[in-house]
């Protein structure tokens, strides 16, 4: 059986029943996939390092065609947070990166000895 990878222009309103619930099963566990690989079939992923350095780049850019999702790193640099991401804002693009819309934005938080005590918006 042929891995089958989502499809963002199903299901169609010309599908019947059957085919409208097999469409949605089958992107379903392309997402599901995704999510567990970290990244969707079809996508490709560079750091860039923009005011940042080579190892905290200030964009993590996930492309496919036009689409960019991006994520602008804010790294921390005292206490247990040092060199660790506290903030990542994610943003959206439909243009190869011309202009971005706003997903979301989460914060994180560490205690004394670097572990992740909370993270969210």
């Amino acid at each position: 059986m042929a891995y089958v990878p989502f499809v963002d222009s199903k299901p169609v309103a010309t599908d019947d029943g059957l085919d409208v619930i097999d469409d949605i099963r089958e992107n379903l566990m392309a997402m599901r996939d995704a999510v567990v690989m970290g990244m969707m079939k079809g996508w490709s992923y560079a750091p860039t390092v923009g005011t940042g350095s080579a190892s905290q780049p200030q964009y993590y850019i996930y492309s496919k065609g036009t689409e960019r999702l991006r994520a602008t790193v804010t790294w921390g640099t005292s206490g247990g947070a040092n060199g660790n991401p506290t903030q990542v804002v994610w943003e959206y693009s439909t243009n190869s990166g011309s202009t971005y819309d706003s997903i979301d934005t989460r914060s994180i938080t560490y205690d004394a000895d670097g572990n992740v005590t909370a993270a969210g918006p």
